[in-house]
C-alpha cells in the first residue's frame, strides 16, 4: 500500500500482489482502493454496504461482461456450443477420479 507526504484525503493504492496478498484484511476496509500493475490502473475495490446491487449497476456489470465474454470467444474462435462440451468433458473426468 502506497503512502504519500501531502495531507487530504486520496485513495489508498494497492499492486496486484498487494491486493491479493493482504485480500482478507483490505476487503474489510471501507474505503475504495486502486488496483496497479506496473503503476498502470487495473482495477478498483469498491466495499460494498451490504445491500443489493442498484438495477442499473447490475444492468452495466452484465452488459460489459456480456460484451467481453463475446469478443473472446470471437478472437479465440469458440462456440457457446464448444464450450459446453468442454465443460461436459471436463466435468465427466472429474467424476472418474
Amino acid at each position: 500500500m502506497s503512502d504519500c507526504a501531502h495531507v487530504g484525503d486520496h485513495m489508498k493504492t494497492a499492486t496486484v500482489r498487494q491486493f491479493r496478498d493482504r485480500a482478507t484484511s483490505l476487503l474489510k476496509e471501507d474505503e475504495p482502493i486502486i488496483v496497479t500493475r506496473h503503476g498502470k490502473i487495473v482495477g478498483f475495490f469498491l466495499p460494498a454496504s451490504g445491500k443489493a446491487l442498484p438495477l442499473e449497476i447490475k444492468k452495466e456489470l452484465f452488459s460489459t461482461l456480456t460484451d467481453e465474454i463475446r469478443a473472446s470467444m470471437k478472437s479465440h474462435h469458440l462456440t457457446e456450443d464448444a464450450i459446453l462440451a468442454d465443460f461436459e468433458k471436463t466435468r465427466k473426468a472429474r467424476r472418474r477420479r
